[in-house]
């Protein structure tokens, strides 16, 4: 069955990071090709029609040291049109402009040791050209029935019956290779020091990790300065979504919800707004008369 990916044990656990690589070559290209569904496209109309989007004073907070430089060239604002917990980049391929990955992007890959960002396509290519005996041997062995366990997940993790996880080759970070043949071919280098590669791993959010506090700090400062703030597609289950929820009601914005199903939003929060909302016009109201 499916058991996501934990953050301490794909850092810590060569084994973790083969058995995720493994049942990635077989589901990635599939989730990567997915296409905008009219959600995304009509959410891009309405940010170009400017009917959502926000402009907000900027501020350092919102800029995470890998990206130090970027505030030194900011117009002193930010614009915020959309806030996703997905990681699929289907906002950007609906060509959707001011958007935040609260969870990351699953189409870039961050070394652990030097920090460089790789493509990921490019890497299940070299992933591929080093595994194709073992992606046969696993192809084979991919349950075809309709049961939930056999489903492409949404981050491209694909169910295998096969585990045999411990043959699959996971080519460390080109950076470090490179760097590491470079000072091995450096004859001025007068002490020998052996450096081991980093590991790459998908710039994304998993289990047991916290979403980067300078990105929770711009959605934070998108929602105080808006209007309104509208929920689609999200039970709200999660506390890094919900959180933007309950920021907004705390300051009497108002909340569109529109989901199948309760969230956890309605299990009190919304109520209390809308029971706040009635009071005031009561109020209102009773000063007319």
């Amino acid at each position: 069955g499916h058991v996501p990916m934990v953050h301490d044990q794909f850092m810590n656990h060569e084994k973790q990071r083969q058995r995720y690589w493994g049942r990635s070559l077989v589901g990635w290209k599939s989730f990567a090709s997915s296409k905008p569904s009219s959600g995304h496209e009509a959410l891009t109309e309405l940010e170009r029609m400017g009917k959502i989007g926000v402009t907000f004073e900027d501020s350092p907070n919102y800029y995470s040291n890998d990206d130090d430089d970027d505030y030194l060239f900011s117009n002193g604002l930010q614009k915020l049109s959309i806030i996703t917990q997905n990681v699929d980049g289907l906002h950007h391929k609906a060509n959707s402009r001011y958007v935040t990955e609260l969870h990351g992007r699953g189409n870039v890959l961050k070394c652990m040791t030097c920090g460089s960002f790789h493509c990921r396509r490019e890497y299940h290519d070299l992933l591929t050209k080093l595994n194709q005996g073992w992606i046969n041997d696993a192809l084979k062995d991919v349950k075809e029935d309709d049961s939930s366990s056999s489903k492409l997940r949404p981050d491209g993790d694909a169910y295998i019956a096969n585990d045999n996880y411990g043959d699959i080759i996971v080519p460390p970070c080109p950076t470090c290779l490179e760097k590491t043949n470079n000072d091995d071919d450096d004859d001025t280098t007068t002490t020998a020091t052996t450096t081991t590669p980093g590991f790459l791993k998908p710039d994304v959010v998993f289990f047991g990790d916290s979403v980067p506090r300078h990105r929770v700090e711009r959605c934070y400062g998108a929602v105080k300065a808006s209007d309104g703030l509208l929920c689609i597609g999200s039970s709200l289950a999660v506390h890094s979504a919900f959180r933007f929820v309950r920021a907004a009601a705390e300051e009497n914005i108002p909340i569109c919800i529109l989901n199948v199903g309760k969230t956890r939003a309605e299990e009190g929060m919304i109520q209390q707004q809308q029971q706040e909302g009635n009071r005031r016009r009561r109020s209102r109201h009773d000063e007319e008369l």
